[in-house]
């Protein structure tokens, strides 16, 4: 049919209008859009209203007396077929006396419009739905393009996080190695510092151990004859007085060669003279086995060996450098040595400890005299007090301190640190202190400290177990 209030064709009604519904004050259905009559089964032409819809908004029944009090109203349908909301207005058509029904789809989601078997083409281009929809579609695809950017957000941010482990872990591996290669460089340079001290102790020990040698056979010769060449003497000499008894007078030849000499001077010197050899050489015999004591050549393992004779025999060594000198006075080495027992060690090595610190102890007091005048040298001589003491029967405590003029604060730091050395360049190797270090507390477990004020000379003191662990 065509409108009467607008007169327009069908068609252009349909097109205008796809959802509309015409009825008549008896509910029946006169007129409906053509995309409305698509989404229902059955025809919904010449059938009452009321058996395929439902008034959801205003709260009133089909009533065309009730509708037609609320034409000012927006209506709201509800299909009983599909459960499709139709929203729109109440016109009455007076001449025809039927109510038009003007509406639309009513939706908030694109997923209804294919549920309903809709197309965007299936409404009217001056619809708001349309706008509706497509605001709808901008919606989703803003959302998937939000999604989408979210996604590739967290995917980044996944990357990244895995990147930056790759990169803490790849931190954390450089620290670590670092630290190896640190440590690998600290305990190359203790290798290579133990190796040159090993290597000089060595040639000094070997030195020593030869010379010892070489002086020890024909010393024990002639002091092991000393004794047979005294006492054949002493026969000669008594035969001599015999004779001079027995013979008072001398024979005119023999009396000519007793003139050239003082016989009687030499039968009272020759004794002496012997007794005097016989000292000398047995001096030479305790240099020799000192000598022999300070190489150690023979104890490479841990023993029981006597410290005080570890020290005098690295004094006896060091004894030139104690001397006075026409540029240096001398050295006086005060022993205050406690009764020790046998200790547990290392003989050699702690030679070793010994012969560095009593040379730094030496070359300090030379450096410190130079820059002092004589007087003050003669109120302040130069001396080492060497102490040695047992504590609580279970350590040994060795001091060895002189009155130079001490170490800073900052050289203490890194006293014991290889290769550092506060003697000019040339004068030291900075090693000696280190490899003490190393051996008083790696070798012996023990500790190696240095107390000093500058101005009051230095002590180095060593504390280390009588008995090692077993």
């Amino acid at each position: 049919m065509n409108c009467p209030q607008f007169n327009i064709p069908p068609q252009l009604f349909n097109q205008a209008f796809p959802f509309h519904i015409v009825f008549n004050r008896e509910g029946k259905i006169l007129q409906v859009g053509e995309v409305l009559q698509r989404i229902h089964p059955e025809p919904l032409h010449g059938n009452l209203i009321e058996e395929h819809f439902e008034i959801k908004r205003p709260k009133i029944r089909i009533d065309f007396a009730a509708i037609a009090k609320r034409l000012h109203s927006l209506f709201l349908f509800e299909s009983l077929y599909n459960g499709i909301l139709l929203k729109g207005q109440m016109m009455y058509i007076q001449e025809q006396d039927v109510m038009l029904f003007l509406c639309s789809v009513w939706i908030n989601d694109l997923n209804s419009i294919s549920t309903y078997n809709l197309k965007l083409k299936d409404f009217a281009i001056h619809d708001q739905t349309v706008d509706l929809i497509f605001l709808l579609k901008a919606k989703n695809n803003a959302l998937e393009d939000v999604k989408k950017l979210t996604d590739e957000l967290k995917q980044r941010q996944s990357q990244l996080e895995k990147a930056l482990q790759v990169q803490e872990y790849l931190a954390k591996t450089a620290a670590t190695q670092a630290q190896e290669l640190k440590q690998t460089l600290k305990e190359l340079q203790q290798t290579q510092s133990q190796l040159i001290q090993t290597e000089k102790m060595s040639s000094l020990g070997q030195l020593v151990a030869g010379v010892g040698h070489e002086i020890n056979n024909p010393v024990n010769f002639i002091y092991g004859n000393l004794k047979y060449v005294k006492e054949y003497t002493q026969n000669l000499l008594n035969l001599v007085n015999l004779y001079q008894y027995i013979y008072p007078e001398h024979h005119s030849e023999i009396q000519a060669l007793v003139n050239t000499f003082d016989l009687e001077f030499i039968i009272e010197d020759l004794p002496k003279i012997l007794s005097s050899m016989e000292v000398g050489a047995s001096r030479i015999c305790e240099i020799v086995k000192t000598l022999r004591n300070f190489s150690r050549l023979d104890q490479l393992e841990m023993r029981l060996a006597d410290i005080h004779e570890g020290i005098d025999s690295t004094l006896l060594i060091l004894q030139h450098r104690l001397r006075a000198k026409p540029d240096q006075p001398p050295i006086e080495v005060i022993k205050e040595y406690g009764d020790l027992p046998l200790v547990e060690c290392y003989p050699g090595q702690m030679n070793q400890v010994f012969m560095n610190i009593l040379s730094n102890a030496i070359d300090a007091l030379h450096e410190y005299s130079d820059h002092c005048c004589q007087d003050e040298i003669l109120q302040n001589p130069s001396h080492i007090i060497i102490r040695t003491q047992v504590q609580n029967q279970e350590r040994l405590i060795i001091s060895i301190k002189d009155n130079g003029a001490g170490i800073t604060e900052k050289a203490k730091t890194k006293l014991f640190d290889p290769f550092f050395t506060t003697k000019p360049v040339g004068q030291g190797t900075g090693l000696g202190l280190s490899i003490s270090y190393q051996i008083v507390v790696d070798k012996h477990g023990g500790t190696l400290e240095c107390i000093s004020t500058p101005g009051e000379g230095a002590e180095f003191v060593i504390d280390i177990p009588l008995r090692q662990p077993s």
